[in-house]
């Protein structure tokens, strides 16, 4: 199992995605510094505390820019075989299709939580740059430690999520689709934030539940949990059992 994953990692080595993956979780803490910047220039009364980037660093995060980039990732790594014409190599050599799935969704959990720990350091750099500059409120690595563990608990749930996108990664056999349909997730999203029905959203669910608003919106924590559930093993039963048919064309 160890052999497939460096296998796995040393295909990705030679790619251009973790970077660019690496880049696109990087809009987060560049935009939330931006936006303090803004706040403070128009708004020099108002105190900012590396609790309230966070805060509002987890909603992009788990909303928007991280969840597409995601998306993005799993379409690559679910259907490189196929744009690669590598299937044919693959499916003969005597390892079980179930494995070969499990490093994948394992290499995509390991991308995953490298990108939040990415996103997460960006933003204690470019705070700690503006509380040199202007100073900001309750800056300490006690506290970004702090949502360093709710932002990790978002990226588990988040790749909970995304598992349906590997099915359709493979069946549409590109990222085209993927995107689409995760834009249009994206959106869903972003208008249910702000929504007590939000909770029974899966997508919108996973922030609900890291940032404690669940208990507000009046339905119980099982019921999005469960949702959150349903959707990843609708994703994994689909995409092992459409991987396990697969013929060689």
């Amino acid at each position: 199992m160890l052999n497939l994953v460096y296998c796995e990692l040393l295909k990705l080595k030679r790619s251009n995605m973790v970077l660019i993956s690496i880049l696109g979780v990087l809009s987060t803490p560049c935009l939330m510094f931006a936006e303090a910047l803004q706040n403070h220039f128009r708004h020099p009364e108002r105190m900012i505390t590396l609790s309230d980037i966070y805060s509002n660093s987890l909603m992009y995060v788990m909303l928007l820019t991280n969840m597409i980039i995601y998306v993005a990732i799993i379409a690559y790594l679910f259907s490189r075989e196929y744009s690669e014409h590598t299937l044919k190599t693959i499916l003969p050599v005597p390892i079980s299709r179930t494995r070969l799935l499990i490093v994948k969704f394992f290499t995509l959990f390991l991308w995953i939580i490298m990108l939040t720990g990415v996103t997460w350091i960006g933003i204690f750099i470019l705070s700690g740059i503006y509380h040199i500059a202007f100073h900001l409120e309750g800056y300490s690595l006690f506290t970004a430690s702090v949502w360093l563990l709710k932002f990790l608990s978002g990226s588990i749930l988040m790749f909970a999520t995304v598992s349906p996108f590997a099915y359709i990664a493979q069946k549409t056999k590109g990222f085209v689709v993927p995107i689409i349909i995760a834009s249009v997730i994206v959106m869903g999203s972003a208008a249910l934030s702000n929504q007590d029905i939000g909770a029974l959203y899966p997508w919108t669910a996973t922030f609900f539940l890291v940032n404690g608003r669940i208990q507000n919106t009046g339905y119980p924590m099982f019921l999005s949990i469960g949702f959150i559930a349903l959707v990843s093993a609708m994703g994994l039963y689909l995409t092992f059992f459409h991987f396990k048919k697969e013929d060689l064309k």
